[in-house]
């Protein structure tokens, strides 16, 4: 048994975490009033009640009207529920309550789930994420995350995190122990007083070894692109607008690519260039947090990261993992803990592929 402290405590939501997923929570519509009455409630509630009158059917016809018995599942076993955790029968009109219940889960693709502990104290867990996990659930993944996971490895249902890393981007991820520690913690990375360092591979030589620059641009993410859109800091200040998005960007050292470390072309995506020639291996800062601030970046610096399928273009989404993860990690997290006041640095030990370190063989140009 590990000597490591693993807290838990009790809570009673209407339904408890299964497997360490929660469930859902529902507002549904008032079947008797009018679009105007449902706008102006506290919250607000949905106008359209799917041609349902009671909540079985609603449930059903919205969700799932090709198969009614997983809803009818979900009333025999007791698991749709209101706030109170009374049980809603299936008849039970709509009017305009919060309900409970358990989704029904995709079909996911197997992931990696390798995430050794870091870092931990009584308030917070930090683990190394690996490439292709995403750090909480979302449509195609709920069961693969490492918020499930870890709630069900760490037999703390209460762990939330505190950030996130993109699915396909590894390394530091911090978890909030307890209800308690949530908020400074949270705080903490809002107010930006947290620094964090990444490391990324990319081909082609913009910056030599040892040279570093500061990249000020304005990043926009619009819901429905995959894609963020970029301006650069003179296009900005000449539309009237400031720069929100500013990394430091050093050049460690560049190298040549050893022949045979990768296929001549993806497997699993075609569609996917795969390296060759000279790479740059690259210390990143962000000293602002926008949304695929350093994969933007390193593409406006004319050296997308290699593995990138977003930048410079989005890819199709291949049926199982490439070849080659996206060469981005997230390498440190440092901060003065927001409870117990002391400087505290995490590290992860994970290399890139295309690292130096990882590669057999290389010429290092300096």
């Amino acid at each position: 048994m590990s000597a490591r402290r693993i807290t838990r405590h009790d809570k009673n939501p209407p339904l408890p975490q299964r497997a360490g997923i929660d469930p859902v929570a529902l507002l549904l519509p008032h079947a008797g009033e009018s679009p105007e009455q449902a706008a102006a409630a506290q919250p607000p509630r949905p106008t359209d009640t799917f041609g349902a009158s009671c909540v079985f059917d609603y449930l059903v016809n919205r969700f799932y009207p090709h198969d009614a018995a997983i809803i009818r599942a979900r009333f025999n076993a007791r698991e749709v529920r209101d706030s109170t955790g009374a049980d809603i029968a299936p008849e039970a009109p709509l009017v305009g309550q919060k309900i409970w219940y358990y989704r029904e889960l995709p079909t996911e693709r197997a992931v990696p789930f390798d995430m050794p502990v870091l870092y931990e104290d009584e308030w917070v867990l930090a683990v190394d994420k690996p490439h292709f996990l995403p750090t909480t659930p979302n449509g195609s993944f709920v069961a693969h995350t490492a918020l499930t996971q870890l709630r069900v490895r760490e037999e703390n249902p209460l762990l939330i995190p505190i950030h996130r890393l993109d699915r396909p981007t590894a390394g530091v991820v911090l978890f909030a122990k307890t209800v308690e520690a949530r908020a400074p913690f949270q705080l903490m990375f809002q107010n930006r007083l947290v620094s964090k360092t990444y490391e990324a591979v990319a081909a082609g030589q913009p910056l030599a070894p040892g040279e570093s620059i500061e990249l000020r641009t304005r990043i926009e993410k619009e819901h429905g692109k995959l894609q963020v859109s970029q301006t650069s800091a003179q296009e900005t200040a000449a539309a009237g607008q400031v720069a929100n998005a500013h990394s430091r960007i050093a050049c460690l050292a560049t190298y040549e690519l050893p022949t045979g470390v990768l296929p001549a072309t993806s497997a699993a995506n075609p569609a996917l260039p795969l390296p060759t020639g000279v790479l740059s291996h690259y210390l990143l800062e962000p000293i602002t947090g926008k949304t695929h601030q350093l994969r933007a970046h390193l593409w406006a610096l004319g050296t997308p990261i290699a593995g990138d399928v977003l930048y410079p273009q989005v890819l199709p989404v291949a049926d199982d993992e490439p070849e080659l993860p996206l060469q981005l990690l997230a390498r440190t997290v440092s901060f003065t803990h927001p409870i117990t006041g002391e400087d505290t640095l995490i590290t992860n030990k994970r290399q890139l592929l295309l690292a130096p370190e990882n590669l057999a063989t290389r010429t290092i140009h300096s």
